[in-house]
C-alpha cells in the first residue's frame, strides 16, 4: 500500500593455511560454564531435523545461544540476540516492529505498511513458523532451552522463508516426576530521558502423572520506560508494557507416542522508538501519542511416533495476531497537501493488521545409529492477512476545503475515506496457501566421509485485494465540479512453483576436526503489487512480481582443540542471488516491487571459545561481508536505477563480538563475573546516493557486564547494558520534507543499569 506523503575473494580466504588451524566452532554465547571441568560443554542441536546431534559434529555454520547468556544481562530480545551473531543484524523500530537480516541477503529497510515483501530469515519456536517481515513478534515468556542461529539457506528444511538462515527458539518442555520452579524479578533504570524498569518472571513445573503427564507454566509481565522526549509536551513517548504467559503439557499416551501441545498469548503495549536528527539527542516532535501494540495467540500440538526403524513427527500450528501501528504524521500531512505551510496538521499514520495462519508439517526420520541417516516429509501452509490503513487528520476537511475553493468538502462523503477528516483510507487483504515435499540423505562412508543430498519441491498461491480511498487514495479524486471521487481497486494473483535441493559433503579428519563444504539453493516466493495510477505517478508498474532465489557456496571447518578445551570454527561463502525482487519507490508516494538485477554476497565467518580455565572461559566471534550489486540494475526508473558494485543496503561489512566470563567459588555459594562486547559497522539505507533515500546508519559499540552471587536456590545479579552508550541508532528513515527536523532515527535503548533476584523451588 501507498505510504504516507512523506564472490569467489570470500573462498579464497578460506586457503589451506586457514584450514590448518581450525574450523567452525560454537561462540562462547553457546556454551555455558562448566565449573567442574576444564572442558567446553557439548551442546545439541536438532537443526538438522534427524535427532539432537553435537553442534560441533553439524557440517553447517550454526551459532547456538544458552538463554542464561541473555538473562543474566536482563535481555532476550531479538536484537540482543544478534549483539552476540556477528552473521546477523536487526532493524526495530518499536516492539514486534523489526527486521531481520543474515549475509547481507537485504535490499530494503522496514516499511510497516508494505504487506507483500517477503521474510528471508525464517523465525521458528519450536516447529511453529512465526515468521512476519518488519514485524517478528517479541516474546520473552518462552522458558528457552536454547536458540539455534542457522546461517545462510535453510529453503530444503525450511522453506521460503529461510532464504537467507534460520532462527529457531526451542522451549524447555516439562517433566514428568519432578514439581519445581522458578521467580525472578528484575528492576533497572534507563539513563537520559529513561526512567525505572521492571519485570517478574515465573515459572512452574507441575507433575500430572508419573512418567505420563506434566504441565509446564510461564508467565511474564514488565514495563520498560520511554526513552524518547517529545519536545512539545516533555514526556516521554515510547514507554512499553508487557503481558505473556505460556502453557505447555507433555504427554507420553503409549510407550511409542509422546505429545506436546502448548498455548502462548502475548499483548505488548508500546510506542514508537523514533527520534529526529535535527533536535537534541533522543528528542521528536508529536502531535499526538504514537504506538506500536502487538497482541499475539500461538497454538501448537507436536506428535512424536515411534514406528521402531523411523520416527513419525506432526506438528501443528496455528497463529492468530492483531497489531496496530500508529505515528504522527504532521509533516507529510502538512507538506504535501498544503504546502508546508503552517500550522502543523494533527495527523495519525495509522495501520492495523490482523493476520491468521494456520501450518501442519509431517516428518518421517531414521532413528540414530547406521550409516544412513535420513529425513521426509510435507508441509501445508494456509493463512490470510487483513491490513487497514488511514490518516485521519485534525481539521482537514476545512482547510481544504478553503485552500482548494471546494465549499462543505468532506473526506468521507466525497473522497470515501472511512470518515471525515481522512485524506487517504486503505484495506489491503492477502490470501496465501503452499504447499512443499521435502527429503534430505546423509551416508557415511569408512566412517569419515557424509554426503548429504536434499531436494524440496514447492507450490504457493496468493490472492490479493486492495481498495484505497480518500484524496491520496482515490484513483480520481473528487473536485468541486465531480464531486465524487473514483477509489483505487485491484484484484490480483500470484502463484509459484520450483524446486530447491542441497548438496554437501563433511571430512572428519579425526573426532574433533571436520571440512565440509556445501552448495544449495534458496528461494522466496513472489506476491502482487499495489497499483500505481499512471495519471498520476507516470509509471506503468507490473501487477506482480516473481519469485526470486539465490545458490550459496559454502566452505567451513569445525575444530575441538586441547582436550575440548577450546573451539575455533571457520566458514566461508559465496552467493548468488537472482532475479531480486528489488523495491522502487516513487516521488509520488507509490511503490511497488520487480523483479530486476543480480547479486553477489561473498563472506567470512569465525567462531571461537577457549576455556582458559575451570573458572574462566573467552569467546571471540567475527563476520566480514561483501555483498553487492553484480551489474547495473535496470529498473526502468532512471532515478532508480541501482550502479554496478554498488553495496546493498542496511549490512555492513563487518561484526565483531567477545565474551568473558569467571567464576568466583565460595564457600558457601558462587561470584560470577561476565562481560560481552558487541561491534556492528556502518550501513547505508539505499544502495547509492543517486538513488535518493540514502542516509548512514551509523555503527554500534556495545558493552554489556554483569556480576552474579550464587547461594543454594538465591541468584541476586547487577548488571549493565550498553554502559558506554557506544549503541544508538537501530534504523534510518531519510528525510524527503524540508520542514521536518531531519532524517527519522531510530533510537536503541541508551544505558540501563539494574538488579535482578531469582529464586528455584
Amino acid at each position: 500500500m501507498r505510504t504516507p506523503p512523506k564472490g569467489p575473494r570470500a573462498l579464497a580466504l578460506l586457503s589451506a593455511g586457514l584450514f590448518a588451524t581450525a574450523h567452525a566452532a560454537e561462540p562462547q554465547p553457546a556454551r555455558t560454564q562448566d565449573n567442574a571441568s576444564d572442558q567446553i560443554e557439548r551442546v545439541e542441536v536438532t537443526a538438522t531435523r534427524t535427532g539432537a546431534a553435537d553442534v560441533q559434529q553439524v557440517p553447517a555454520a550454526i551459532t547456538v545461544l544458552k538463554p542464561e547468556n541473555l538473562t543474566k544481562y536482563g535481555q532476550g530480545s531479538l536484537n540482543d540476540v544478534a549483539n552476540l551473531v556477528p552473521a546477523m543484524a536487526v532493524q526495530q523500530q518499536a516492539p514486534g516492529v523489526n527486521n531481520i537480516t543474515m549475509r547481507g541477503l537485504v535490499v530494503r529497510g522496514i516499511v510497516p505498511s508494505e504487506v507483500q515483501d517477503a521474510s528471508l530469515v525464517a523465525v521458528y519456536i519450536d516447529d511453529m513458523p512465526v515468521t512476519l517481515k518488519s514485524a517478528n513478534p517479541d516474546l520473552k515468556v518462552l522458558d528457552l532451552e536454547r536458540i539455534e542461529v542457522l546461517q545462510g539457506p535453510q529453503g530444503t528444511l525450511f522453506g521460503a522463508g529461510s532464504m537467507a538462515g534460520t532462527v529457531r527458539q526451542i522451549t524447555q518442555k516439562p517433566e514428568f516426576n519432578d514439581l519445581f520452579g522458578s521467580v525472578e524479578a528484575v528492576g533497572s533504570r534507563t539513563s537520559g530521558f529513561g526512567g525505572d524498569n521492571h519485570n517478574v518472571r515465573g515459572t512452574v513445573n507441575i507433575p500430572l502423572k508419573n512418567d505420563a503427564l506434566a504441565l509446564r507454566l510461564t508467565g511474564y509481565t514488565g514495563r520498560d520506560s520511554g526513552y524518547i522526549r517529545n519536545q512539545l509536551t516533555g514526556t516521554e513517548t515510547n514507554a512499553v508494557s508487557t503481558d505473556q504467559g505460556r502453557a505447555a503439557l507433555r504427554w507420553r499416551a503409549t510407550p511409542d507416542l509422546l505429545v506436546d501441545a502448548s498455548v502462548t498469548a502475548s499483548d505488548i503495549r508500546g510506542g514508537v522508538n523514533d527520534a529526529y536528527a535535527g533536535l537534541a539527542p533522543y528528542t521528536t516532535i508529536a502531535l499526538l501519542p504514537e504506538k506500536s501494540n502487538d497482541r499475539l495467540q500461538l497454538s501448537n500440538v507436536t506428535l512424536n511416533y515411534d514406528l521402531g526403524r523411523a520416527q513419525l513427527v506432526s506438528a501443528t500450528s496455528y497463529l492468530h495476531r492483531d497489531t496496530l501501528y500508529v505515528t504522527s504524521a504532521q509533516y507529510p500531512a502538512t507538506a504535501f497537501i498544503f504546502g508546508g505551510r503552517a500550522p502543523l496538521m494533527q495527523s495519525a499514520y495509522t495501520i492495523g493488521n490482523a493476520l491468521e495462519d494456520f501450518a501442519q508439517e509431517f516428518r518421517l526420520q531414521s532413528k540414530p545409529g547406521g550409516a544412513l541417516k535420513w529425513t521426509a516429509g510435507a508441509f501445508f501452509e494456509k493463512g490470510k492477512r487483513h491490513t487497514r490503513q488511514d490518516q485521519p487528520t485534525t481539521g482537514f476537511d476545512a482547510r481544504f476545503a478553503v485552500d482548494h475553493n471546494f465549499p462543505g468538502y468532506n473526506s468521507q462523503v466525497n473522497d470515501q475515506a472511512f470518515g471525515p477528516d481522512d485524506y487517504f483510507s486503505g484495506t489491503q487483504n492477502s490470501r496465501w496457501r503452499q504447499a512443499a515435499v521435502f527429503a534430505e540423505a546423509t551416508y557415511t562412508v569408512w566412517d569419515k566421509l557424509d554426503l548429504t543430498a536434499g531436494l524440496r519441491l514447492f507450490r504457493g498461491t496468493q490472492d490479493f485485494d486492495l481498495k484505497f480511498t480518500g484524496l491520496f487514495g482515490n484513483l480520481v479524486t473528487a473536485t468541486p465540479a465531480v464531486p465524487t471521487g473514483q477509489p483505487e481497486v485491484s484484484n490480483s494473483s500470484a502463484t509459484s512453483r520450483g524446486a530447491n535441493p542441497r548438496v554437501a559433503a563433511a571430512y572428519r579428519i579425526d573426532p574433533d576436526h571436520m571440512l565440509y563444504a556445501s552448495v544449495g539453493k534458496g528461494f522466496r516466493y513472489g506476491g502482487n503489487n499495489q497499483p500505481v495510477p499512471l495519471n498520476f505517478c507516470g509509471v506503468q508498474a507490473p501487477s506482480t512480481f516473481s519469485p526470486d532465489s539465490l545458490w550459496n557456496y559454502e566452505v567451513g571447518s569445525k575444530n575441538t582443540l586441547l582436550d575440548r578445551r577450546m573451539t575455533f570454527n571457520a566458514s566461508a561463502y559465496v552467493i548468488d542471488w537472482n532475479d531480486v525482487q528489488v523495491f522502487n519507490r516513487l516521488p509520488c508516494t507509490y511503490y511497488f516491487t520487480q523483479n530486476a538485477g543480480k547479486i553477489r554476497s561473498e563472506g567470512v565467518e569465525l567462531e571461537s571459545a577457549f576455556k582458559v580455565t575451570r573458572q574462566a572461559t573467552i569467546g571471540i566471534n567475527a563476520a566480514f561481508n561483501h555483498a553487492y550489486a553484480r551489474e547495473t540494475v535496470v529498473t526502468g526508473i532512471a532515478a532508480q536505477n541501482i550502479p554496478a558494485d554498488s553495496r546493498v543496503p542496511y549490512a555492513p561489512r563487518f561484526a565483531a563480538g567477545a565474551t568473558a566470563s569467571y567464576a568466583i567459588p565460595l564457600a558457601n555459594g558462587e561470584v560470577g563475573l561476565a562481560a560481552s562486547f558487541a561491534h556492528r559497522g556502518e550501513a547505508y539505507t539505499n544502495f547509492a546516493a543517486a538513488q535518493g533515500g540514502y542516509a548512514r546508519i551509523p555503527s554500534s559499540n556495545t558493552l554489556d557486564a554483569t556480576v552474579t552471587y550464587r547461594t543454594g536456590p538465591y541468584e541476586l545479579g547487577l548488571f549493565g547494558t550498553n554502559l558506554t552508550n557506544g549503541a544508538k541508532v537501530s534504523d534510518v528513515t531519510p528525510n524527503t520534507i524540508a520542514i521536518q527536523p531531519g532524517d527519522t532515527l531510530y533510537m536503541l535503548r541508551p544505558r540501563t543499569v539494574g538488579l535482578r533476584l531469582k529464586a528455584r523451588f
